[in-house]
């Protein structure tokens, strides 16, 4: 923590400087003019501001405000750009004092380095300031955001995955690459805008509001989305729980346990998002089980122990109907195998079962032994821990049962 620290702190540092040194570099001639742009841009840019996207996952968020950004870069050039990136994209958590000034001075500096990276390859690749020609400046332009978001979009996630501790590619994957083809739609909206204000002027601008709030609108969308799946998810898997009292919180519980052994394993945040949901959702099947069966405190008869063996079935059907979940379903139908061939439905073994399903079944034995049941009393967790090294190799999976022993024994597990 303390070695991710300090590069988190030397990544802000060299962000920091580096942008005052482009700013300095590109700097515009203060004239009436380009004052007038840097305000009048600037202005729109934190209207935009004022109503960001946040991101799936992390503390960051996204704006429409780049269209602004890159319209002044077109029609003032890459010193004004800079300042209508610094200045314009200052949130009002910023201004309440809700975030800490290196964040904010971080903040500030990522996009004025971009702004101004992007002014000079909008410059250097044959694009004229204060002008629109079509087709002549289409490289330019193309150039120019392409730049300016692949700068942004690798700062952001680099700055993210050091403190969170995870790769630049889970990182990249979660929060942005939904992102960037989005976003690059925007371009040509700002290219439009710098024809229309150099043309018309700058209340021809104010034609652009609305379509710009609808892409705005198409991200919260997408976002919202996602919050929904997790939501309903949750619901189903709450409703499960409360038809057994012994079994409240189980699969809130093997989703931490599971997600934190997928992070031990190093899985992609892709498949750490899937897992969360197939995790939450395991014992979904269950909703298909009579409640006398799936609540009897005695042993099972063999009739009643095959009518519980179905619910990984029925769940998996069950997923397989959610076409956003469907490619997870396997997940939920084998967790109950053994990685010795000996569970069920299908009696896989080894790597033939989904790694997915590995990880829910060593989580869903760990949360079953060390919690009371009608039939036992909690285990002790040092017992349950032992319990699961005498069954690796026969019941779970050695690399996964050894991931998550680690994750309980350094005591970065949650449990109870």
């Amino acid at each position: 923590m303390q070695r991710h620290s300090k590069l988190v702190w030397s990544y802000i540092v060299v962000t920091i400087v580096v942008a005052i040194m482009l700013l300095y570099y590109v700097r515009p001639e203060l004239t009436w003019t380009t004052i007038q742009g840097i305000i009048f841009f600037t202005i729109f840019a934190l209207v935009a501001e004022a109503t960001p996207v946040r991101l799936p996952r992390g503390e960051g968020s996204v704006s429409i405000g780049f269209v602004f950004i890159f319209a002044s870069i077109i029609i003032y050039g890459p010193g004004v750009g800079a300042w209508v990136a610094a200045l314009g994209t200052i949130s009002k958590k910023e201004l309440r004092g809700e975030i800490s000034l290196e964040k904010t001075l971080f903040n500030r500096a990522q996009l004025a380095t971009c702004a101004s990276v992007a002014g000079l390859v909008y410059l250097h690749s044959g694009g004229s300031v204060g002008e629109v020609i079509f087709p002549d400046h289409l490289l330019p332009y193309f150039a120019s955001a392409g730049v300016y978001m692949l700068l942004n979009v690798s700062i952001m996630v680099g700055i993210m995955a050091l403190a969170q501790g995870t790769s630049f590619l889970n990182m990249w994957l979660v929060n942005f690459r939904w992102l960037t083809l989005n976003y690059l739609a925007l371009g040509p909206i700002a290219v439009l805008i710098a024809l229309v204000y150099t043309s018309i002027g700058m209340f021809g601008v104010l034609v652009f509001v609305f379509p710009l709030m609808l892409a705005r609108h198409s991200f919260q969308r997408y976002i919202d989305m996602r919050d929904v799946y997790l939501s309903t998810v949750t619901a189903l898997a709450t409703s499960i729980d409360a038809k057994d009292p012994y079994t409240k919180g189980h699969s809130d519980r093997v989703n931490k346990y599971s997600i934190q052994m997928a992070r031990e394993l190093n899985m992609t945040e892709d498949q750490v998002e899937m897992l969360q949901y197939m995790s939450i959702l395991h014992d979904i099947g269950k909703i298909g089980i009579k409640d006398v069966v799936l609540n009897k405190p005695g042993k099972l008869t063999e009739e009643e122990y095959e009518e519980i063996k179905k619910h990984s079935e029925v769940g998996h059907k069950i997923i397989s109907e959610i076409k956003y979940l469907a490619k997870g379903a396997d997940v939920v139908r084998h967790h109950h195998e053994m990685y010795d061939g000996n569970g069920y439905p299908d009696g896989l073994s080894k790597g033939d079962i989904p790694l997915g399903a590995r990880i829910v079944a060593v989580a869903d034995a760990f949360d079953a032994m060390t919690t009371d049941r009608p039939y036992r009393e909690a285990m002790p967790k040092e017992e349950a821990i032992e319990e699961l090294k005498r069954c690796s190799g026969t019941q779970f999976d050695p690399k996964v049962t050894e991931a998550f022993i680690g994750v309980l024994e350094r005591g970065n597990a949650t449990t109870g």
